[in-house]
């Protein structure tokens, strides 16, 4: 929510646009800009783009051109998937709590028998207070969970990765 401190973009020309380059400088957003031709570079763009891209597929089946009908429904089914560097949802993470999903629309019994428990003013402020505290707690383990796995990440490339050394003029 709110306006981001950075945004990281390919080098496409609307991203260079002097309105874009207006709009981050006049709410101080830094606009930097991924590697040409290296999307590794971008390593969670690409990566979140790969996740909608097989979402999409399977969404579409044979009328592939039509994929753009099925971007809502694949965020959704993104944001709503637990991660494993996570522990829970991108939308536990936010919220605090497990996404309704639609079914719960169309089966009102489930959301009246939520709604039904009769509290007092007090009670309910006191069930936010602790939610909104284990809220902070459950954030803090996902930052401490994330840490650890780019650490496992790392020890696993590291693993596999082979030091090489170059001397002037091995060009």
């Amino acid at each position: 929510f709110g306006i981001p401190n950075k945004i990281v973009a390919d080098n496409a020309s609307n991203f260079s646009s002097r309105e874009v380059i207006s709009f981050c400088y006049e709410y101080g957003i830094t606009l930097a800009h991924a590697s040409d031709y290296y999307p590794q570079g971008n390593g969670q763009a690409e990566s979140s783009n790969k996740n909608l891209v097989t979402i999409i597929r399977k969404l579409v089946d044979e009328n592939q051109r039509m994929w753009h009908k099925s971007l809502y429904d694949a965020l959704w089914a993104d944001r709503i998937t637990p991660k494993r560097s996570l522990g829970m949802s991108p939308f536990q993470v936010l919220y605090g709590t497990d996404a309704e999903l639609p079914i719960s629309a169309e089966l009102p019994a489930l959301r009246l028998a939520r709604a039904i428990e009769d509290e007092t003013f007090q009670s309910s402020l006191e069930k936010r207070i602790m939610y909104l505290a284990e809220l902070e707690e459950k954030r803090v383990r996902v930052v401490d969970r994330i840490t650890e796995h780019q650490n496992q990440v790392k020890r696993l490339f590291d693993k596999k990765a082979k030091q090489r050394n170059f001397e002037v003029g091995d060009l």
